[in-house]
């Protein structure tokens, strides 16, 4: 279900900016997960939840609404 390329992708972008994505696939549905992964992490690099699914919908090419993403407590 999940883009390998796109995930990948997607993956190597957060990192540049301090963070740690990881999606899991939970039936129809895909679990998102970002993380800080850097102390440093640039806080005003993640983009608002709604861009983010977004995003997530064109890289990962599954539905949006199959998307359940949570952010750092502290971002987004």
């Amino acid at each position: 279900m999940i883009d390998q390329d796109g995930l990948k992708a997607m993956q190597d972008m957060l990192a540049t900016d301090g963070y740690r994505l990881d999606a899991t696939e939970r039936g129809d549905r895909v679990d998102v997960r970002i993380s800080v992964a850097d102390p440093a992490a640039c806080s005003d690099c993640l983009a608002p939840e709604p861009v983010m699914r977004g995003i997530l919908h064109k890289q990962l090419k599954v539905p949006e609404a199959a998307i359940e993403l949570t952010y750092p407590e502290d971002a987004g």
